[in-house]
């Protein structure tokens, strides 16, 4: 058995935003980014109950709380979350990088593998 993921992209102005996601049993994994290659970026996790915490870096610590949150009431499960954009990226695409996360979760993007 492998993991799979579902992926997806959005323009936000002459950027292109992706992000990728994978289901397991209890949780969603999920990355977002801004370039050619996926990064590790700010990581947080966010739980059902929508309490979240950062468990790695800072700079895009409120949006990926915001996106776990999404990502989690979406699906019921724990939700960890990378995001690794540019600095001051993250707030001027917020609204972007949401609907991206509720596509992801709905299903929508390509699937690997």
């Amino acid at each position: 058995m492998s993991l799979g993921f579902t992926s997806a992209e959005a323009r936000h102005e002459e950027r292109v935003l992706h992000g990728e996601v994978t289901e397991l049993e209890n949780a969603v994994v999920a990355f977002f980014w801004e370039g050619k290659k996926p990064r590790m970026g700010t990581l947080t996790v966010t739980l059902p109950d929508r309490s979240s915490s950062s468990l790695l870096g800072d700079r895009d610590r409120q949006l990926g709380m915001i996106l776990g949150a999404q990502l989690s009431a979406l699906t019921g499960k724990m939700a960890l979350v990378s995001v690794n954009l540019p600095v001051g990226l993250g707030d001027e695409a917020g609204r972007t990088l949401l609907e991206l996360a509720r596509g992801l979760a709905r299903g929508e993007g390509e699937e690997d593998g």
